[in-house]
């Protein structure tokens, strides 16, 4: 028999319209059947009811960009890389169980070393593991001693870089993540982010092989040139977009380019590298972008690109969700970047990322009302991740 939960009595925020104050989502098996004030939902004979009087439930929080590797995995001079794949597959399961138990039901892995991400995808499919639903790349993209060898596979030219593309799909890869500039996290000697990598005509072959399998391809850009090569090659998003300028925010608004700014990794590295042990060089350089990041982030915002959040392991959702209301957007707009928009850039096509009928079932319940102050969604009660209580009370 399927067994439905009701989550009712409390603030609901769908994550499309407006708050309901005393509101109810009803769920069946792994989906949402019904959404709305608590006295118009029809509740079935038999069905749980989750009391969430003096909380509030939302729709479980999507991060876009999250190798889910913890802080540094990659530092210049660590030996990590060098560690079994076995190894990697279990710290990468951890971290996704922990970013589950923080109330993010979808993470979006851009980059893993030797595509560990997609066996761990695996294990939480097949039911070994309770863990959040990932979106996986497999190894991103980088040129030979390009930036990001830690997560990626080396690949120079048209061919070796479609042929890459074309592995990383055939190992079930839901897109593709290139490397077009440099970046903050450097172990390359002389490494900068204004530095491009693959070039038009590289980036341009990728792109090609994630069209004709209907999948997308998003871009590590940093500086002007990377950024610009991989608008020219015609990428579908942009991760970090550091030095974005107006007129690309604007190419981007125009073809529908999506952003992910990772606003609170800089602001992280840079504040606190020293404190969790960052190679000096990441926070010098983190320190002298933070506030060209910021620039460019209300270069995007002004031109109405869409956008969603991502922490890339230097911070929490939470960290991100709060750095947005600082360019003058709303908590709950803020709050529809980490789930409605957050997860049509994440899997375009998905039925996730709002309380909506039909849509899965990732719920989110804090105390408190996060619209208030947004750092009460770290007062977690209850995860839900598609139809599984896998935290909090009623489990």
């Amino acid at each position: 028999m399927t067994r439905r939960i009701l989550f009712a009595g409390g603030q609901v925020i769908t994550g499309d319209d407006e708050p309901l104050s005393d509101g109810a989502v009803l769920v069946e098996g792994a989906v949402i059947r019904a959404v709305g004030p608590r006295t118009t939902v029809e509740v079935p004979e038999g069905t749980t009811v989750v009391d969430c009087a003096g909380a509030t439930v939302l729709p479980g929080l999507v991060d876009c960009h999250e190798h889910l590797l913890g802080r540094s995995r990659f530092g210049e001079g660590t030996t990590e890389i060098d560690e079994p794949d076995a190894t990697w597959a279990v710290v990468i399961a951890h971290y996704a169980q922990q970013c589950l138990a923080s109330g993010v039901t979808t993470v979006r892995v851009p980059g893993s070393h030797h595509g560990n991400d997609l066996a761990v995808r695996a294990a939480f499919d097949e039911g070994y593991l309770l863990g959040p639903r990932m979106v996986c790349a497999g190894e991103a993209i980088t040129m030979t001693g390009g930036h990001g060898v830690g997560a990626g596979v080396e690949a120079d030219g048209p061919v070796g870089c479609a042929r890459a593309a074309r592995t990383q799909l055939a190992r079930g890869a839901d897109f593709i993540k290139v490397m077009a500039s440099g970046g903050v996290g450097t172990v390359r000697v002389g490494e900068d982010p204004t530095h491009p990598e693959l070039d038009v005509q590289e980036l341009s072959a990728v792109v090609a092989v994630a069209n004709a399998a209907r999948k997308y391809v998003t871009a590590h850009a940093d500086g002007v040139e990377g950024i610009g090569n991989a608008l020219a090659a015609g990428v579908h998003c942009i991760e970090h977009g550091i030095y974005l300028t107006p007129s690309q925010a604007a190419e981007m608004a125009a073809r529908g380019v999506r952003l992910v700014p990772t606003l609170s990794t800089m602001v992280n590295i840079a504040r606190r590298g020293a404190e969790w042990g960052l190679p000096g060089e990441w926070t010098r350089i983190a320190e002298g972008i933070l506030d060209i990041h910021r620039e460019s982030f209300r270069n995007a915002l002004d031109a109405g690109v869409v956008f969603g959040t991502g922490t890339d392991g230097y911070g929490d959702i939470v960290d991100e969700i709060v750095e947005l209301t600082g360019y003058g957007l709303s908590p709950l707009r803020a709050l529809q970047a980490a789930t409605r928009d957050a997860a049509r850039i994440a899997l375009p096509g998905g039925s996730f990322g709002v309380l909506r009928p039909g849509f899965s079932a990732d719920v989110l319940v804090v105390t408190g009302d996060p619209l208030a102050d947004l750092t009460r969604l770290r007062d977690v009660v209850t995860v839900m991740a598609q139809g599984r209580l896998v935290h909090g009370r009623g489990r």
